[in-house]
């Protein structure tokens, strides 16, 4: 089976590595989606030892109220002439993205389309109707429509900020599908981890581990920021009374776009708090921790269950405090292995 894939984050990466190191038999095409003066993605990655794929770095400058790039043009022409079983990709409201899935079904309309999760999204349902979202989906048909993709499908705007709207979809893939409410009957695959210690290998090469990044391996308190827009007071205030509570020492693992003045606040809860900004992703920090405790708001990273870790959602101790939270129906976890509290002294 040959299988074109886009990738935007170190997540993304992650989880079509997952792919590939499970199908050894298929053929892969990835393409690294990177963007200028972006943080993501911004590694030396190893690319060695993928006897099955291909690796190809690709920067799209898009003008979304002009026409398409000649990096843009070729990109299209490129994934058209070949002949995918398969295209995974990740963001489902990418303009770039959108243009080569609609694109390569008008040219091959075999080729099954894929949609592996995004963070929470397919979990985490937005409450009420998303004035933004409408007026980002008609200026990128108006883009798509300038470029000769014609699709104006005004009733869509009611399912954008639903999972899984775009019609070319043909397959969603996720970790938890027992708990995605399947609303427009895709075909759901669950996403399923390869060997544990082979697969922590392979992720530790690709994105150039160093044991060094991980100051104490176990007992340890892992909190997960993330960028949600709030007064760092909020989180400072938590992680000093977390860390009085169960007295570990606590490594804070920076999400990409955690703001200078957060960090500032964690570097003097205590002594032994340990603030690291790496873009390696927190699943090889997760999986080279035993007996400890992962904490976040919310982060997809503790999907990934390296079973002597106990895993924390804390999103409802700040629903009052970050208003981000409130626009999502988010009340339950989608996994058995993280449980979700309602009172700081749920984590023990």
């Amino acid at each position: 089976m040959k299988i074109v894939a886009f990738v935007h984050t170190e997540y993304h990466l992650m989880l079509t590595v997952n792919e590939i190191l499970k199908y050894p038999e298929n053929s892969y095409s990835l393409y690294i989606m990177q963007m200028p003066n972006h943080k993501r993605l911004q590694i030396d990655f190893d690319f060695s030892g993928f006897a099955n794929a291909d690796f190809e770095i690709v920067q799209i400058l898009a003008n979304y109220h002009g026409f398409f790039s000649k990096e843009h043009i070729q990109l299209l022409k490129d994934v058209s002439e070949q002949k995918y079983d398969q295209l995974y990709f990740f963001q489902e409201m990418n303009p770039v993205l959108l243009s080569i899935i609609k694109t390569l079904k008008k040219t091959r309309r075999t080729c099954e389309i894929c949609l592996f999760q995004d963070g929470l999204k397919p979990y985490n349902r937005m409450k009420g109707y998303s004035l933004g979202m409408t007026k980002w989906d008609i200026q990128i048909w108006r883009w798509l429509w300038r470029n000769g993709i014609k699709e104006f499908k005004p009733f869509k705007l009611l399912d954008t900020k639903k999972y899984a709207y775009t019609d070319e979809v043909d397959t969603v893939y996720l970790t938890f599908p027992d708990a995605y409410v399947n609303w427009n009957k895709k075909t759901l695959k669950k996403i399923e981890y390869y060997d544990h210690e082979l697969f922590r290998a392979c992720l530790e090469k690709l994105f150039g581990w160093d044991n060094k990044l991980l100051p104490v391996n176990q007992g340890v308190i892992l909190y997960m920021t993330q960028p949600a827009h709030h007064d760092p007071v909020i989180e400072y205030d938590f992680l000093k009374t977390l860390k009085s509570q169960l007295n570990r020492p606590l490594i804070l693992k920076l999400h990409p776009l955690t703001s200078a003045e957060s960090i500032t606040k964690y570097k003097i809860i205590a002594d032994d708090v340990y603030v690291i900004n790496s873009l390696i992703p927190a699943e090889i920090f997760i999986m080279n921790l035993t007996n400890s405790i992962i904490v976040s708001l919310n982060s997809t990273s503790m999907f990934y269950n390296a079973p002597s870790n106990r895993y924390y959602y804390v999103s409802n101790l700040f629903m009052d405090k970050i208003k981000r939270l409130r626009r999502y129906d988010f009340n339950h976890s989608p996994s058995k292995h993280i449980t979700m509290v309602e009172q700081i002294g749920e984590i023990i």
